[in-house]
């Protein structure tokens, strides 16, 4: 089963796909950056995951979400994101594998302390 590792663009084994910030599939929305609520307060990594999820299910996003799971399937997927916090690589794994990703503790710089 495909996981998340943490890492950069420069580390990556061959089954796996970087998706962090400046790849194709980086997720626009991110922690610090304002809401589009109506509160307009900053967005925690939660917050910019689920907003990046349910862009992906909307109209035109739901054409994203098709061709990101045709490319995406049975890769690992690399981001810079923390492993221990909310990550849109989860949503990409979630749609290109069809389950609830699996967290681990596994990094491309060793386990995590």
């Amino acid at each position: 089963m495909p996981i998340r590792l943490h890492g950069s663009a420069s580390q990556l084994p061959a089954t796996s796909v970087y998706v962090g910030q400046g790849s194709r599939y980086a997720n626009p929305f991110r922690a610090g950056d304002t809401s589009p609520s109506e509160h307009r307060t900053p967005m925690s990594a939660e917050e910019a995951v689920d907003l990046f999820a349910a862009t992906l299910r909307g109209p035109v996003g739901q054409c994203y979400a098709e061709h990101f799971a045709r490319a995406l399937h049975g890769l690992d997927l690399v981001c810079t994101c923390p492993l221990t916090a909310p990550c849109h690589a989860d949503v990409l794994l979630y749609l290109a594998n069809g389950s609830v990703p699996h967290r681990t503790a596994r990094s491309l710089e060793g386990p995590i302390q």
